[in-house]
C-alpha cells in the first residue's frame, strides 16, 4: 500500500485531480486567490459596522420571521412541503441503509475464527480418553458443516504429530464417517488427495502416521476404495514419498485384511 501511495505521489495526483476539467469554469486571471499572504505581513483590517460584530436581542423575532417567510415564497414559492417530503425520503433512506448496514454480515479476512476452532478441536482431542468420549465431546459442540473439513484435516494432522501410530485416530475418524456422510466424502475427497499430493512435505515419521491412519479407515469401509484411483504407479507421478506412502498403505492393508484379501 505504501508502494502504491509513493506512485501516486510521483505521478502528481493524476488519477485524482483537484479540480475536474468539467468543473474549472474561473479562468486564472480572473481567480481571486490569498497565496501571496502570509501570518507575520501587516494588513489594514476592515472595521465592521457599529452594530454587526455582537449580538443584538430581536424584540420582533417573530414579526421579522413571517415577513422573512412572506418574501421567500415571493421568491422561491412555496418550497415548505417539498423540502418536508424531501426531508421524510431522506429519513427513509437513512433509515434503510441503518438497516442495511445491520445486516450486512462482516466477513472476517484474518481466520480467527478458524483458528479458534482448530484450537478448541485440538484441545478437546489431546483432553479424551478414549474416541468415544472424543467423538462425543465433538459432536456436542455444534460444528457447522462448512467446518467439518477443519474437522477432519484437524484429526488428520494430530495423528501425524504423534510420535507413533495411534489407533485412536483411526477409530475416531471411523466413528464420524460412520455417523456423517459428509464428513466421509471430506475425508475421501478433501484429506487423501491432498495428503497424497503433498506427501513429500512430511518427515518419515509422519508419512508412516498418515498412512497407517489411511489404512485403517479404508479396510474398515469408513472410506470408499476409490480414494486409490488417486495412486499412479509410473515414473512421472510418483517420487520417493509417494512410494513409500503406497508401501505402507498397502502392507498395513494386508496385515488388516490377511494375504487373500488384499490380492
Amino acid at each position: 500500500m505504501i508502494e502504491n501511495l509513493f506512485v501516486v505521489r510521483k505521478n502528481q495526483f493524476s488519477d485524482n485531480p483537484a479540480i475536474i476539467k468539467s468543473l474549472d469554469l474561473v479562468e486564472e486571471n480572473d481567480q481571486i486567490t490569498h497565496e501571496d499572504l502570509s501570518l507575520d505581513d501587516e494588513y489594514t483590517t476592515e472595521e465592521l459596522g457599529e452594530h454587526l460584530n455582537i449580538f443584538q436581542f430581536d424584540q420582533d423575532y417573530t414579526e421579522n420571521e413571517k415577513r422573512y417567510d412572506a418574501i421567500r415564497k415571493e421568491i422561491l414559492g412555496d418550497s415548505e412541503a417539498e423540502s418536508d417530503e424531501e426531508g421524510s425520503s431522506a429519513e427513509g433512506e437513512a433509515a434503510e441503509e441503518e438497516e442495511a448496514k445491520q445486516k450486512m454480515l462482516i466477513e472476517d479476512q484474518t481466520e480467527l475464527e478458524t483458528t479458534n476452532l482448530k484450537r478448541k478441536i485440538y484441545l478437546t482431542i489431546m483432553s479424551s480418553l478414549d474416541f468415544e468420549e472424543c467423538a462425543h465431546k465433538l459432536l456436542k459442540m455444534g460444528i457447522k458443516e462448512s467446518d467439518e473439513v477443519e474437522l477432519c484435516k484437524m484429526i488428520v494432522d494430530c495423528c501425524a504429530q504423534e510420535k507413533t501410530f495411534r489407533r485412536f485416530y483411526g477409530l475416531l475418524a471411523q466413528r464420524f464417517a460412520m455417523l456423517k456422510p459428509t464428513i466421509r466424502d471430506i475425508l475421501a475427497g478433501t484429506c487423501f488427495p491432498e495428503q497424497y499430493e503433498s506427501i513429500h512435505m512430511l518427515e518419515t515419521n509422519k508419512l508412516r502416521n498418515v498412512a497407517m491412519f489411511f489404512a485403517h479407515i479404508l479396510h474398515t469401509d469408513a472410506i470408499p476404495w476409490t480414494v486409490l484411483d488417486r495412486i499412479h504407479l509410473n515414473e512421472e507421478e510418483t517420487n520417493s514419498s509417494k512410494r513409500i506412502f503406497v508401501k505402507i498403505l498397502f502392507k498395513e492393508l494386508t496385515e488388516y485384511l490377511g494375504m487373500k484379501k488384499s490380492q
